[in-house]
C-alpha cells in the first residue's frame, strides 16, 4: 500500500489498534484540578478522548462541538467513569471567530485561569474527490476552514490560556492529525481533506518552535484508522476493511501525552501515531531528535 504515506505504521513496532498497559488511562491519576477542552468531542474519536481524560482523573472537561445535541450523552458517561469530573457542554463552530473566541472567554472565567490541556479533533473530509478539476469549490473551502483555519483559531485564543494557566503543570496543546497529510495517491488522496491536514500538521510545528520555550508541549497525532460515523460515510469501499481501530486508542494516547508534559516536550511539532508502541517510541529518542524525524519536509537525499 505506497500512497505516500512512506510506512508511517512501520516506524515503530509493534503498533496497536486497541488500549494496552502502557496508555491506560484508568491506571493514570492527572494533577488536581486537571481542566481540559477538547474541540470536536461529538464524534467517535473526539467522545474517545473525552472519555480517556474522564478515566484518568480530569476535574473540568470541556466538550465543544457544532453537534451540541450528542454532547450531552458524551457529557453524562464522562460523570459515570471517575467520581469528581465535571463534563461541560459548549456549542461551537470551530472555523467562527466568534465562536472560539467566546468559549475561550468562557473558560478562562469560569475556571478560574486553570487551563492544562486543549485537544483539536474538529475535522471534516467531505466526499473523496480524486480529480482536482471535480468537487464542490465550497466543500473545499469549508474543510480547509475546518481542518487549517479552525486548529489557527483555537491555538491562537487558547494558548494565551494554557500559558497563563494557574497550574503549574506542564501545558498541552494536541491536534488530532492524519497520516492523510502525507497521502498523494491512491483511493483516499482527497485533496481536499489531505492538504488541510498537511497545513495543520505545519501549523502545530510552527507552534512548537514558538511555544516550546514556554513549556508547551505541540503535537499532531493520527488517531489511526477508526470507523466513525464521517469515515463510514465518506470513505471508499476499498478502504473500510482499513478501519479496525479503536476509537478510544487516541485518547489514550492524548493523556500519555499531556501527563507530565515537560518530559515529553521532544515530540513537539511532529506527526505521532496514536498506534504506535509508546515505550517503544521513547526508545529511539535519541534519533528523532538529532534525525529531527517525524516532520513534513523537502527531501533533497
Amino acid at each position: 500500500m505506497n500512497w505516500g504515506s512512506q510506512g508511517i505504521d512501520s516506524f515503530i513496532s509493534p503498533t496497536h489498534s486497541s488500549i494496552y498497559p502502557s496508555i491506560d488511562p484508568g491506571s493514570v491519576t492527572l494533577p488536581n484540578g486537571f481542566t481540559i477542552c477538547i474541540f470536536g468531542a461529538s464524534g467517535a474519536i473526539g467522545a474517545g478522548i473525552a472519555y480517556a481524560y474522564a478515566k484518568a482523573g480530569a476535574a473540568n472537561i470541556i466538550l465543544a462541538s457544532r453537534r451540541v445535541e450528542k454532547l450531552g450523552e458524551v457529557a453524562a458517561k464522562c460523570a459515570t467513569l471517575r467520581q469528581g469530573v465535571n463534563a461541560e457542554v459548549v456549542q461551537c463552530d470551530i472555523a467562527k471567530i466568534e465562536d472560539v473566541k467566546a468559549i475561550a472567554e468562557k473558560v478562562n472565567s469560569q475556571f478560574g485561569g486553570r487551563l492544562d490541556c486543549v485537544v483539536v479533533c474538529s475535522g471534516i473530509s467531505g466526499p473523496v474527490t480524486l480529480d482536482i478539476t471535480q468537487g464542490d469549490p465550497e466543500i473545499f473551502k469549508q474543510v480547509t476552514d475546518v481542518n487549517y483555519f479552525g486548529t489557527y483559531l483555537v491555538a491562537h485564543y487558547f494558548i494565551p490560556l494554557l500559558l497563563a494557566s494557574s497550574s503549574s503543570q506542564a501545558k498541552s496543546f494536541l491536534a488530532v492529525g492524519s497520516i492523510a497529510a502525507l497521502i498523494v495517491r491512491g483511493p483516499i488522496a482527497n485533496a481536499q481533506y489531505c492538504v488541510s491536514k498537511t497545513a495543520q500538521l505545519k501549523l502545530v510545528e510552527h507552534i512548537h518552535e514558538q511555544q516550546v520555550q514556554h513549556g508547551l508541549l505541540a503535537t499532531s497525532i493520527h488517531p489511526g484508522a477508526v470507523a466513525s460515523e464521517q469515515a463510514i460515510d465518506t470513505a471508499p469501499e476499498v478502504f473500510q476493511p482499513y478501519l479496525t481501530d479503536d476509537p478510544e486508542l487516541c485518547g489514550a494516547a492524548c493523556v500519555w501525552l499531556s501527563k507530565d508534559a515537560t518530559e515529553k516536550t521532544w515530540l513537539g511539532g511532529r506527526l505521532l501515531n496514536a498506534r504506535w508502541d509508546v515505550d517503544e517510541l521513547v526508545k529511539r529518542r535519541t534519533e528523532i531528535v538529532e534525525k529531527d524525524l517525524l516532520k513534513a519536509k523537502l527531501s533533497l537525499q
